[in-house]
This record gives C-alpha cells, sequence and structure tokens, in this order.
C-alpha cells in the first residue's frame, strides 16, 4: 500500500511539473485599444528567464497557441506570449476579412501591440532581455519577416514555419543589424507558395551576408536543410523543406520530430548581444565558389554591364516576391574590389526604382582599386538596382567583395560628395603634396574629396 501511495504522490508531482503556472488570456490597452494575447508561464520557470512571442496565421486565434507549443515551453523553462490578431483585410486573397497581422514591413499598430504584449509580461515576470524571440504561422510568419525588419534590436533571433511576406505585404529587408533566421516549409504548399521561398532566402543570405552556398542536408522522405553559414559580422539562415507538407503551422519532419522544438534549438543559440557588425546592410559573395549568380537574379558580361542586380517588379506570377536590393533614409558606403588593365575604369550606378526615380550613385572608378563609394537615400524606403559597366564588351574585369554598409559619422562627414578618383585625375594628399600611390586614407583628387581603402 505505501509503495502504491509513493508511486501515486510521484505521478502527482510529474503532472503538477507539467501543468502550467499561468495559462490564460489577458487583456491591455494599446493606445486608446484593447487588444489580448494568451499567457503560458510553465511552473518550472526561472528568473532571467526566456521569453517567445507566438504568431497564429490568418483566422486564427490566440488560444490555437501556434505555432510556438506549450510542450516545448515546459521543457524550455520559457514564457510564451500568443497575441490575437485583429480583423484584417487581406485584398491579395480577395479582400478576405480575418483575424490577422498587418505586416508591411514598417512600423504600425500591429507591432506596436507586439511591443506592448512584452513590456505587460514584463511587469509580472523577469524576462530577459537578451532572449527574445519572435516566430509565427503563415501570416503570423509574415509578420514576423515584419518584426525582424522593424524591430531586429528587440529580438536576438527569428522563426517562421509556411509563411512570407507576399502580395500588398512584400518582403522588406532594410533592419537594424543581421538577424538570425530559420525557415520551415512544406514542398507541398501551393498556398503561400513554397515555389516562390527560395527568392525570400536570397535576400535574407544576402542581407545577412551568409554564405550563399548552402550546407545541404537530405534525410530522405523527411526534410531538406539548408545551412547558409554566418559571414563576417553576420549571421546563418537556415531553411527547411519539408516532404508532403502543406499550408501547417506544425511538422514532425525535422531531425527533432517537432518543429517547435527546432525553433527552441535555433533559437537558444542566440542572445542580442551575439556579436555582428550593425552596419552591415547587404553582402552577397557572388565570388563564393560553386555559386551561380545567374540563376539568383545576377546579370553578368551582358554587353557593357558587367554586373546588374535588381529589377524585377510584382507580377501576378511571383506575387510581389522576388530578388530586391532596398535601402531606407541614410547614409550608406558601397565597398568592392576590382580586377583587370590597369587603365580600365568602371562606372558604378545604384539607382531607384520605386516613386521618384533617380540615381543615389553614379561614378566612375579605375580597375585594380578597392573602392569605397559612399552614397545617401533620402526619401525613405525604396527598391534600387546596381549596376557596374565596362568601356567595352572585351573588357575582361571581374567585381568581388560587393558589400554595402551604414557609413559611420567620420565617413559622412568627411566625404561631402561622394567621389572617387577618376582615371585621369591626379590625386593629393590633404596637405596638397602629390600621391601616386595612394594608401589608405582620405585625398583630394579632380578638386574633390576621396576616400581610399
Amino acid at each position: 500500500m505505501r509503495k502504491i501511495l509513493m508511486m501515486s504522490f510521484a505521478l502527482c508531482n510529474a503532472l503538477l511539473l507539467q501543468a502550467a503556472k499561468v495559462n490564460k488570456e489577458v487583456t491591455i490597452k494599446v493606445g486608446k485599444e484593447s487588444r489580448k494575447y494568451w499567457l503560458y508561464v510553465p511552473t518550472n520557470i526561472k528568473d532571467n528567464c526566456p521569453f517567445v512571442l507566438s504568431l497564429h496565421g490568418a483566422g486564427g486565434h490566440d488560444t490555437d497557441k501556434s505555432p510556438f507549443r506549450t510542450d516545448v515551453a515546459d521543457k524550455a523553462g520559457c514564457i510564451v506570449a500568443y497575441p490575437q490578431g485583429k480583423d484584417t483585410s487581406f485584398p491579395g486573397l480577395g479582400g478576405m476579412t480575418a483575424p490577422g497581422w498587418s505586416s508591411y514591413g514598417e512600423e504600425n499598430f500591429d507591432t506596436d501591440f507586439l511591443k506592448a504584449v512584452i513590456e505587460d509580461v514584463a511587469t509580472k515576470y523577469k524576462i530577459d532581455r537578451q532572449r527574445l524571440y519572435c516566430c509565427g504561422f503563415s501570416n503570423g510568419g509574415m509578420m514576423t519577416y515584419t518584426m525582424a525588419n522593424t524591430n531586429s534590436q528587440i529580438f536576438a533571433a527569428f522563426a517562421a514555419i509556411s509563411g512570407y511576406p507576399i502580395n500588398e505585404f512584400h518582403l522588406h529587408h532594410t533592419s537594424w543589424r543581421p538577424a538570425p533566421f530559420l525557415h520551415i516549409h512544406g514542398k507541398a504548399d501551393d498556398f503561400v507558395k513554397y515555389s516562390l521561398v527560395p527568392n525570400v532566402i536570397d535576400n535574407m543570405v544576402a542581407r545577412n551576408g551568409a554564405n550563399p552556398v548552402p550546407e545541404k542536408t537530405t534525410k530522405s522522405g523527411k526534410y531538406d536543410k539548408s545551412v547558409y553559414e554566418a559571414g563576417d559580422g553576420g549571421f546563418p539562415i537556415i531553411f527547411y523543406e519539408i516532404n508532403g507538407m502543406g499550408h501547417n503551422d506544425f511538422t514532425n519532419n525535422t531531425e527533432d520530430g517537432n518543429s517547435a522544438q527546432t525553433m527552441w534549438n535555433f533559437f537558444k543559440q542566440y542572445t542580442l548581444d551575439s556579436p555582428c557588425d550593425t552596419t552591415l546592410r547587404w553582402r552577397p559573395r557572388i565570388e563564393t565558389e560553386g555559386y551561380e549568380p545567374k540563376k539568383h537574379g545576377w546579370t553578368m558580361n551582358s554587353g557593357t554591364t558587367l554586373l546588374r542586380f535588381g529589377g524585377a517588379q510584382k507580377t501576378d506570377g511571383n506575387q510581389n516576391v522576388y530578388r530586391s536590393l532596398q535601402f531606407q533614409t541614410g547614409r550608406y558606403k558601397l565597398c568592392f574590389k576590382s580586377e583587370g588593365e590597369a587603365d580600365k575604369t568602371i562606372v558604378v550606378k545604384i539607382e531607384k526604382l520605386t516613386g521618384k526615380k533617380n540615381a543615389v550613385l553614379n561614378d566612375t572608378v579605375n580597375v585594380g582599386e578597392n573602392v569605397t563609394l559612399p552614397f545617401e537615400v533620402t526619401d525613405g524606403w525604396g527598391e534600387y538596382k546596381i549596376t557596374f559597366l565596362r568601356p567595352s564588351k572585351d573588357d575582361v574585369i571581374t567585381v568581388t567583395d560587393i558589400a554595402i554598409y551604414t557609413a559611420t559619422d567620420d565617413e559622412t562627414a568627411a566625404i561631402s560628395t561622394p567621389q572617387t578618383r577618376r582615371s585621369n585625375d591626379a590625386v593629393y594628399d590633404l596637405q596638397g603634396h602629390r600621391v601616386l600611390s595612394p594608401e589608405k586614407g582620405l585625398y583630394i583628387s579632380g578638386g574633390r574629396k576621396m576616400l581610399k581603402n
């Protein structure tokens, strides 16, 4: 009898450990509006615990507790909030209205709400601000991409399942810093189309400066996993392609047998202070061995066009999902290296494709130099194309190590007019002495300041 009682006591303890400490809906005020979220707090929670924001899909509810599962929260010892989306019109779905998210890639009432959820939870529990994570399903995945774009300074890592920005939402990737991102998608998903995901992944890889040639693992009958390894200053992008999976918020076809667990195993590697280069904006690394730029949206060696990227626009077929180069208002610098005949030049252009179409950069540089070209965007978010032109289609010139960074205050203050040396211009130091082989520093050429890396 005593043995039975002890076993019963042990079972009760086990059940208590599995039970939630808090498992209820919470109402908060955001501005003048009342919004709701479901709060899940495991019993084993500790001070300075991690926190996950989990976003349902269109038509879903906070009570779905999707896509991050509570059993994973129990094991991980993390708090989860499941916010409730408000009725939202989806023009891309024929004007359907359903609970969901305004995932336009910009700050809005939904980004305000999600940040308010964090603050409300933080008034009740000691969450670790270095370990906040965001994930979502379908339209919630689209909103996860929006939060990565607008609030990468808050969340340490992101994950989306069966969701990426389409149609009116369109992917923005102008975030404050590179961010670790995990994407899971079913190969049989023809709603948020699996066929278009590679375009999204390409954009995220270049934004993060990750290796564009992934390390690929295939588990027969279950998944293909592509790991785009982190480069200098960035983070990896991981992409799961799930066999037999349609438009779902969960799969057991990962190596963990649980997509929510796979998200957590990804999240827990990162904190908000994981080192990165917050000035990095775009680094495509097209010279990487095994990479085929033409298959990823690049024009190469076409007449006098040495390289060109950008230019696609929305069509019914691409659902507004394509590879693109994007900037917000700010000051930037384009860096690259070139090789070829020393007396040759390259024309470099960055031109806006949306709104008021204009060139934010149009300059000529010598072949054989490591170049830094500052430029400025003054009119808000927009899409751009970058072009490298050679004098003749027969000129053999290579351009490598293309990267765009936010310019520092010192750089923008030093160079009032973004220029580098033209082919026949003499170069002088700041004391007026002619320099035949300029090294790193600031010089005068053709009556303009130039920065030599």
